[in-house]
């Protein structure tokens, strides 16, 4: 399995397929490898370093750049510098996989996929190439033409990858891979109880992200305003992911304050976390959202980066399954219309339940990687 640190998601979603595989060929080597590991430490953190300075800062210009690349005719004449720039900034990688011989060789972000695709055209990797692609929209950078099979997360993907010219019998609607530990039962008093929380409130969980871009600070404090609008009814789970400035300041925010609420930094048990909550508030990102739908929570947004993951937010606001709020107004107005309205919230549930795709990296192991 192989991804690059470009958002937590890819990670996520390739450590997933690993963990599946691992348990489904005890005896195989399986290996999750960051491409952008075996570069200098320099190139390494430049790459997720721009990224996030688009996104965060120029997420316009962002989203001018993902449509444009994405256009039939800019790309045929961007893909063949495209290549030779991953050829070069993926050498070592690419050393390091020749020196290996595996059977199946994974991506799940699309520097990998095109550096497998490099090695096939090259002749000397003879692994099956499988990409998985974790939005819910292929760009053109996902379709390495070289890949044997693409993984997707819904019809709607699949019918996209055949009008750009993938055939059908290389694509499989399986999902987004999540971990094993999501969907599966939690003591939800026995977490609240731990956490110091009420059982009798209603519990929102607000995540941050891997890279913490949109108005998140402010969507908590817009909840956290909402104990004086309906005192007594909900808490909040906060989890700041790799940013720990917020979460000192907003520790200190709900020290001081009347709800409820634990603040977290990075956590490794997201799924104890969902398992005990009764709604997530959240930004559009692939694996966060398929992980979401998995628990059939509701699910509210306040921010989908422009390109991938505003395909997220529309999808699965057009499913019934989440609301896009546009501010942290709006955000609180939703939580609020939740507690007033549980019926409306429990069709989002069942919608989320009909789109969830829990069992996608057992699925891939053993429908794909077999």
């Amino acid at each position: 399995m192989s991804y690059a640190t470009a958002g937590a998601g890819h990670r996520r979603a390739a450590e997933a397929i690993a963990q599946a595989a691992a348990a489904a060929f005890p005896q195989a080597r399986v290996e999750c490898r960051d491409v952008l590991a075996f570069e200098s430490p320099l190139l390494a953190g430049l790459y997720p370093k721009t990224y996030y300075l688009l996104v965060r800062h120029l997420a316009v210009l962002w989203g001018f750049c993902f449509e444009l690349l994405d256009a039939r005719g800019v790309y045929a004449v961007v893909e063949p510098i495209r290549r030779t720039w991953n050829r070069i900034i993926g050498r070592p990688f690419l050393r390091w996989l020749k020196e290996e011989s595996f059977d199946v060789v994974v991506a799940t972000h699309f520097l990998p996929a095109d550096l497998f695709g490099a090695g096939k055209r090259a002749g000397w990797l003879t692994a099956r190439v499988v990409v998985v692609v974790t939005d819910l929209h292929p760009h053109r950078f996902w379709l390495a033409p070289e890949a044997d099979l693409f993984v997707v997360g819904t019809p709607d993907v699949a019918v996209e990858c055949h009008q750009r010219g993938i055939a059908p019998q290389r694509v499989r609607v399986i999902g987004i891979p999540i971990a094993k530990g999501f969907h599966l039962p939690v003591d939800r008093s026995e977490v609240l109880r731990r956490f110091h929380l009420d059982p009798q409130r209603r519990t929102v969980l607000v995540t941050s992200g891997g890279m913490t871009v949109g108005p998140f600070e402010p969507v908590v404090e817009a909840i956290l305003r909402l104990e004086d609008a309906a005192p007594g009814r909900i808490q909040l789970l906060v989890v700041c992911g790799e940013n720990r400035a917020a979460a000192h300041r907003l520790e200190r925010r709900v020290r001081d304050g009347k709800m409820p609420a634990r603040v977290f930094g990075f956590v490794d048990n997201m799924p104890e976390l969902m398992g005990a909550s009764d709604l997530v508030v959240a930004k559009a990102g692939g694996l966060t959202v398929m992980e979401t739908l998995s628990e059939g929570l509701p699910l509210i947004l306040y921010h989908a980066i422009p390109g991938q993951e505003r395909f997220n937010a529309q999808y699965v606001e057009r499913s019934g399954a989440a609301l896009w709020a546009h501010s942290p107004a709006d955000v609180a107005a939703a939580v609020r219309r939740y507690l007033d309205n549980p019926a409306a919230f429990a069709v989002m549930r069942d919608a989320a339940r009909r789109l969830s795709r829990p069992d996608a990296a057992e699925t891939i192991v053993s429908q794909v990687i077999r």
